[in-house]
């Protein structure tokens, strides 16, 4: 028996309005986009990757920023994340077994981190906590794709997790990067200061 097939959603369809500018292009402290620090972390633990960008985004150029993964474009990005994530997993290929969601502004992940979702993920979902608080990435099974690809909205997938109660494995891990977002120039500088 062949093992499970799982894919990695980088979520990017927001630009970030409270940045400032697009954030998705922000430079990290290590001379890297919050973009493609991102990819790259969630790129290393995963079979395939699938890029989430917005209705006005070119997919042609963020293709060929990230070589080697899909581009699908969320013509519904505006109203929110849960319009994003249910274009995203419309468009997973058959052959996934599951998928690991990720946020492209959780740039500071650790690879371990992505590594310890993915070989949790089974037939619950995976959600990465760190002090009790919920974080990113999240794994999902194939059986909640139908769930998932009918979200609507910025209500994302918090409704999912918590109807699916007991079906949750919960992996309490030493990553503050899990929860931390970058919402403005101010965050990312103190955030790569902390963790990169």
């Amino acid at each position: 028996m062949s093992a499970p097939r799982v894919g990695g959603v980088l979520l990017a369809a927001g630009k970030g309005r409270r940045f400032g500018s697009d954030k998705r292009f922000a430079l990290t402290g290590d001379g890297q986009t919050l973009l493609a620090r991102s990819a790259a972390v969630l790129a290393s633990a995963v079979d395939a990757c699938l890029l989430v960008v917005g209705r006005d985004d070119d997919p042609d150029a963020f293709a060929a920023s990230l070589p080697g993964w899909s581009v699908v474009r969320a013509a519904d990005s505006a109203s929110g994340m849960g319009a994003s994530l249910a274009a995203a997993v419309r468009a997973v290929p058959a052959d996934w077994d599951g998928c690991l969601v990720a946020l492209a502004d959780k740039a500071f992940v650790r690879p371990e981190t992505v590594l310890a979702v993915r070989r949790a993920l089974a037939e619950e979902i995976v959600v990465p906590c760190h002090r009790g608080e919920w974080g990113h990435p999240v794994g999902f099974p194939r059986r909640l794709f139908p769930a998932l690809s009918a979200l609507s909205g910025d209500a994302g997938a918090r409704q999912l997790i918590v109807s699916e109660g007991l079906r949750c494995r919960f992996l309490e891990l030493p990553d503050p990067g899990i929860v931390l977002d970058v919402d403005t120039p101010e965050a990312l500088l103190t955030i790569a200061s902390q963790l990169s």
